[in-house]
């Protein structure tokens, strides 16, 4: 695997997402990059996918990211995460 940092522009455009586990799990907040395949995880967690994408979308807005943008980012990711036989850069 690439390593990201050196893969990464110098302005990376970048958002928040849940990791669209099971709707009643707990749900670990991502960072995404654009045009990065796989994600960072977080400490961040919320109790429901609700409430997870409540607090991306109050985390994304700072970043001028409304919920279409964010998820479509993050829906770029995971499809080339799933690609690339995994996903979790470090």
């Amino acid at each position: 695997m690439t390593d990201p940092v050196t893969t990464l522009p110098e302005n990376p455009d970048y958002c928040f997402a849940p990791a669209y586990d099971v709707e009643t799990e707990m749900q670990q907040i991502r960072i995404v990059f654009a045009d990065v395949p796989g994600h960072v995880p977080t400490a961040l967690v919320t109790l429901t996918l609700d409430d997870a994408l409540g607090l991306c979308d109050r985390l994304n807005r700072r970043l001028g990211h409304d919920r279409d943008s964010w998820t479509a980012m993050a829906a770029e990711s995971m499809r080339a995460e799933d690609g690339m036989g995994g996903g979790t850069l470090h």
